[in-house]
């Protein structure tokens, strides 16, 4: 799979840009806050529905403009092409092939993406809340009823949430959304629990190829243990109910869970140094992208993003990490200056300043 083209208007500091691309090698090359990563996060974002930077839409619209909109045309290995459009104003709207789509289930999940990013080691060292959104992340790139039962999930615990706040609601709605919390979230935390697994040896893996000073290598899942069974998950939120009334919120649940990246027996995000943990937020990313391979078969409809993640690696961390990524269909970079084991003969180059993009062959 490649990625023919990318359009955006009045995305981030972009007003609008068409580019086109050739190759399976697109490099973005600029100085700091002039658009490298505004482009990776476009594609991103028609890919997933979701920034890898914020959670908030405002954020991505254009200083002083009311709505963006970001178009992707992309081909698969069969030779077919398609369309993918969204536009964000006070709704969003969503297109594929010029046709109107309604779930966003529907419309996610026809490209893979794996983005390499500077802040990655915040997934080891960071809060709670980094570590879950990358496992939900991940895993709903993998398994489609993962992503439909999240967002059950999610629906139903802001609704159960805001009635909380009242602390004088209908015991009956309240009953009928933790029955659905029940039912999505006990599937949630199976699955994450099969996933967990599943990175913890590609992982571990890694670190023996690339890394065996840092083999003693396991992720433990902090969990509810009554979650993991929809009538156990039931009965404990019954027995909850007055402690959720006092405190006018659900005060257990995955959407509290946190996973612990373990090293020796110890916890990294307390007792890793720098370079264990940018170490190991570069080998969890590259087992996303062997469980890609392992679950699909293929890595032909995944695209890689890279922005500037390579700055504290040594060089032979560094060929050793574009040796694995240039397995994927697509590879995008941004660079303030590329590095001279990245350059590649064969490859698409972008110079980025204020937002606007211009080719360099």
């Amino acid at each position: 799979m490649i990625i023919e083209s990318l359009k955006l208007e009045n995305f981030r500091n972009i007003s609008r840009s068409e580019l086109q691309f050739d190759s399976d090698a697109v490099f973005f090359e600029g100085g700091n806050g002039q658009g490298k990563t505004s482009l990776l996060e476009a594609v991103f974002y028609v890919a997933n529905l979701r920034s890898f930077r914020t959670v908030k839409i405002n954020e991505l619209k254009k200083l002083g403009s009311s709505s963006f909109h970001l178009s992707l045309l992309f081909r698969k290995m069969q030779g077919w092409k398609s369309l993918l459009e969204v536009d964000c104003g006070l709704v969003r709207t969503l297109q594929s092939d010029r046709v109107p789509v309604s779930k966003a289930s529907d419309f996610t999940g026809k490209i893979k993406t794996v983005a390499f990013l500077p802040d990655d080691p915040l997934i080891i060292s960071g809060p709670s809340p980094l570590r879950r959104r990358f496992f939900d992340m991940f895993i709903s790139l993998l398994d489609r009823s993962y992503f439909m039962a999240l967002q059950n999930y999610l629906q139903a615990l802001r609704s159960r949430n805001m009635l909380l706040k009242t602390h004088n609601c209908n015991l009956d709605i309240l009953r009928s959304y933790s029955t659905v919390l029940a039912s999505s979230g006990s599937e949630i935390v199976r699955k994450r629990e099969k996933y967990v697994e599943l990175i913890s040896r590609l992982m571990k893996q890694l670190f023996e190829e690339l890394y065996p000073s840092l083999s003693d290598f396991t992720i433990q899942m902090d969990f509810t243990k009554e979650t993991a069974d929809p009538d156990s998950y039931l009965k404990k939120a019954e027995n909850d109910l007055k402690r959720d009334l006092q405190r006018g919120f659900t005060t257990f649940g995955p959407h509290l869970d946190d996973f612990e990246f373990m090293f020796d027996g110890k916890p990294m995000r307390s007792f890793g140094s720098r370079g264990q943990c940018r170490m190991t937020s570069l080998i969890l990313k590259l087992a996303e992208l062997d469980a890609v391979r392992e679950v699909s078969g293929a890595l032909n409809d995944t695209v890689v993003l890279v922005d500037d993640a390579t700055a504290d690696l040594d060089l032979h961390a560094r060929q050793a990490f574009l040796e694995k990524i240039r397995t994927a269909g697509q590879v995008f970079f941004a660079f303030t200056e590329i590095p001279p084991e990245f350059r590649l003969e064969k490859c698409d180059h972008f110079q980025v300043k204020a937002g606007e993009t211009a080719r360099l062959n």
